[in-house]
């Protein structure tokens, strides 16, 4: 029953279409996913590295307002991303389905990617949102934040790491 849901939900034909008709589509796609990673990982990157004690002269208030373009390069590279998936037929004669069940690289993205939403998730319920907002130049952050920021890097270094794999995965020889 899961299986023919994840089908009917995976089974997009107007973006493998999409991908079939016009050459340009997925280096736009590409294009996209890569602005959105650097827009998401550049601020939130920056945001972590002041946290862990980098930049220390830098008040966190300022960083801190670059943070819903970080959010903008998330959408944009979750939706490519998703587009990459929906849209795999247009590449290989293999349903998305098929990818997501046997490709492991796309599995551990997608871990590293909940890791960083769960990570983000007890940056604001533990109240660490809250702490770091009037850190000022050379403050130094709660050491909770700190392992947070950490974990922050470390998840979104592993969902690159294992989405640049991708293509070498499962599927790639077909």
């Amino acid at each position: 029953m899961l299986e023919s849901v994840l089908r009917y939900i995976l089974d997009w034909p107007v973006v493998v279409e999409f991908f079939r008709s016009y050459a340009w589509g997925w280096p736009l796609m590409e294009t996209a996913h890569f602005v959105g990673l650097t827009l998401l990982l550049g601020i939130v990157g920056f945001f972590d590295l002041r946290l862990l004690g980098l930049a220390k002269g830098l008040p966190v208030a300022p960083l801190r307002k670059l943070l819903p373009w970080g959010v903008f390069g998330f959408v944009l590279a979750v939706s490519s991303g998703l587009a990459f998936v929906f849209g795999v037929r247009a590449n290989i004669s293999i349903h998305p389905y098929e990818v997501l069940i046997n490709d492991v690289f796309l599995q551990w993205k997608l871990v590293f990617l909940g890791l960083a939403g769960l990570n983000l998730f007890a940056f604001y319920k533990t109240g660490m949102s809250k702490a770091v907002d009037d850190l000022g130049p050379g403050d130094d952050a709660p050491p909770l934040a700190k392992v947070i920021a950490g974990a922050s890097l470390v998840s979104w270094i592993g969902v690159v790491y294992f989405g640049r794999l991708i293509p070498w995965g499962q599927f790639s020889a077909q």
